[in-house]
């Protein structure tokens, strides 16, 4: 019987395009993080992902009124079609773009027009771009309109930029987000240009939840078996010896299946440690039960009967052993269970994972009540790797509230990321169901499977449900998450996590237990003796006092410092460590004026302009970070930094720098 229903999920793939011949470890660009999904466990040193959105400046729940620039309707600033609402300088990508307003209609923001490096790569009505209109690889699901994606709009075509970025809308701006990378030189990194349609992209997503979206492993081998469980106990489903890859999982089910989704639990060591431990349902995004989905590295297929087939194709490497196992929590036998894991032996994998450059694949789950005022936390982590995406499973009640007498108002909570030591989130969400890039409560709760995001089931009190339940999903590819040193990836739970829904989840990472970052110098611009020791200069700078807070899950807490602030050159020298890759050079400034930018020199070679497009007049505190690339810095022990304002921006202010460098995870192109 399993053999049979694995021809369904399996089979009719289409044909894979060629592996490029992109060095292991280098950051994947543009379509190669689809065409590439083989080399999804391998990290970046070079890359931070970042969000610009209409999120409340206040930390409430009017992101239309208190969005970007306290009131104009969300916009950054004026230009381009009319109201910008991203822009960068440097070399990076724009990897997932949403919005909504009127239930998901969203021609009244009118055209939407994204120019790279100087080049307008689209300039044409948002809606008719959702809608499909521009042709590939324009079209579903590298974008979606509100039917697709109930009560949102998005563009997932990742586009990749030199020098320059800019995303304008010409009016009536609500709700949006944009998700970034960028990086620290553009080595690798060609313009996007909308003459490749790529179709083997499209028609690998089209298949999502068929087949295994990864070039064919031509060595893999399969492991059958069997399962009976008793209860209480575990069965090992597969085991390998290294270096290799466990590139699929597939288990059959017998009905009725949901009670097997919250009572087994997959269990998956590599090397000795056990990094998935996780309910069987919310590994598949299968959370609240037996359900159709059909994600891009997920499946769960109802079978006739009752029966589930579930499915995954993560590429999950080790370097010397493996252990796939299911464990009976349920309390009663099960039998019947039928499971195929995928293994295919790789010596890359041995050293990639010894020297940090890949990491391994890690599901971390958890389950309960949520606490008042405080984050649900997706992952919390520490040493480095990359955030790939989260299956979240909520249980709550709807609530009365001002505009509804029934609303699934912990919906409203939004996505909080903090990486490396930062005080400030460097994405700041505006809804739990615009974060899975739906919008107005997934428009009365409509069920969707996308390849890389999905509310595949809600279900009610007459469905199985105390209250109101959902399951959702997103996979984050392109707009992975690095970290160097640490992750904390939360969610409000209603604004200002006002309510107590009980919420698991489960968070895709891949993870290395290992700094790669060390700290190196501090320079406070308002201390007379670290000026002196730091050769600090910044002619006709203010000093001014600031007592504000940072945004965020911290947002209520005061901290007071002296701000500098200056429309001349600012230098100062900095110690780093002589085997670096690279720096992290962190601002803490006053963000009541956003747009600041300034040209950045190392020991006078020009390595870009940082810019800071963000603005927060009510929670002015910001960290933000500029990336300094390992070929201005290796091999030397002291550097000189310079920055100078740019032309007609606000004056440059900051309170403290600090420098971090970058100790592992070389760039091979540097």
């Amino acid at each position: 019987m399993f053999a049979v229903l694995l021809v369904g999920v399996v089979a009719g793939g289409t044909a894979h395009a060629e592996p490029t011949t992109a060095e292991p470890g280098a950051r994947l660009v543009g379509w190669d993080t689809y065409r590439r999904l083989d080399r999804l466990p391998y990290l970046s040193a070079d890359t931070q992902t970042l969000q610009v959105s209409s999120f409340d400046r206040s930390g409430g729940d009017f992101d239309v009124s208190t969005g970007n620039r306290n009131g104009t309707g969300g916009c950054l600033a004026p230009g381009g079609a009319g109201c910008v609402i991203a822009e960068d300088r440097g070399a990076g990508e724009v990897d997932s773009i949403w919005f909504t307003r009127d239930g998901g209609n969203v021609r009244a923001i009118g055209t939407i027009r994204v120019e790279l490096d100087g080049q307008t790569v689209i300039d044409a009505p948002l809606q008719s771009v959702v809608d499909g209109a521009l042709g590939a690889p324009f079209v579903w699901p590298l974008v979606a309109n509100a039917a697709q994606s109930p009560g949102g709009v998005y563009i997932k075509v990742p586009m990749p930029y030199r020098t320059s970025m800019r995303i304008s809308v010409a009016a009536n701006l609500e709700y949006y987000h944009v998700d970034y990378r960028q990086f620290s030189s553009g080595a690798g990194v060609t313009t996007f240009s909308a003459a490749d349609p790529a179709l083997d992209v499209l028609a690998t997503l089209r298949a999502a939840g068929t087949s295994d979206p990864k070039p064919a492993a031509r060595t893999a081998t399969h492991i059958h078996r069997a399962v009976e469980l008793a209860a209480g106990a575990g069965q090992t489903i597969a085991e390998s010896s290294g270096p290799g890859l466990v590139s699929a999982l597939h288990l059959w089910l017998p009905e009725p299946a949901d009670p097997l989704l919250t009572g087994l639990r997959l269990q998956i060591e590599f090397d000795g440690h056990t990094t998935v431990d996780s309910p069987l349902g919310e590994f598949f995004g299968a959370g609240l039960g037996a359900t159709s989905v059909r994600s891009l590295m997920f499946a769960a297929i109802p079978q006739p009967g009752g029966a589930l087939a579930l499915s995954a194709w993560w590429p999950m490497p080790f370097a010397r052993t493996a252990r796939v196992t299911l464990l009976n929590t349920t309390g009663n036998p099960v039998a019947g269970i039928d499971s195929d894991v995928a293994i295919a032996p790789d010596p890359q994998w041995g050293p990639a994972l010894a020297s940090g450059r890949a990491g391994y694949f890690t599901a971390r789950s958890h389950t309960g009540p949520t606490t008042p005022g405080q984050d649900w936390v997706f992952a919390d982590e520490h040493g480095h790797g990359k955030f790939v995406g989260v299956s979240h499973t909520i249980r709550g009640a709807p609530i009365k509230t001002s505009f509804s007498d029934a609303a699934p108002y912990f919906l409203e909570g939004a996505e909080r990321v903090y990486t490396d030591g930062a005080a400030s989130p460097q994405w700041y969400g505006t809804g739990t169901e615009d974060f899975y890039e739906g919008g107005w409560y997934f428009k009365g709760g409509t069920h969707f499977s996308d390849p890389l995001t999905g509310q595949p089931d809600q279900r009610t009190a007459a469905g199985g449900c105390a209250g109101y339940c959902v399951a959702a999903y997103r996979l984050m590819f392109a707009e992975a998450i690095d970290y160097h040193s640490a992750l904390r990836f939360g969610i409000e739970h209603g604004k200002r996590n006002m309510v107590e829904p009980d919420y698991s989840s489960t968070a895709f990472l891949y993870t290395q237990p290992d700094d790669t970052v060390a700290p190196s110098d501090d320079v406070n611009p308002g201390d007379p003796i670290g000026r002196l020791l730091h050769g600090y200069t910044d002619d006709a700078a203010a000093d001014q006092l600031l007592v504000s807070e940072y945004e965020g899950s911290d947002d209520n807490r005061p901290i007071v410092g002296l701000v500098r602030s200056t429309t001349a050159a600012i230098t100062f020298d900095v110690a780093v460590r002589p085997d670096n890759h690279g720096l992290l050079l962190r601002r803490t400034s006053d963000q009541a004026n956003g747009f600041q930018s300034a040209d950045v020199a190392v020991d006078g070679v020009r390595a870009g302009t940082w810019l800071q497009p963000r603005s927060n007049s009510i929670h002015r505190w910001l960290d933000d970070t500029y990336l300094v690339p390992e070929s201005l810095t290796a091999g030397k022990s002291r550097i000189t930094v310079t920055l100078r304002p740019t032309a007609h921006s606000p004056p440059w202010t900051a309170s403290r720098y600090h420098v971090d460098t970058l100790t592992g995870l070389s760039d091979p192109r540097q």
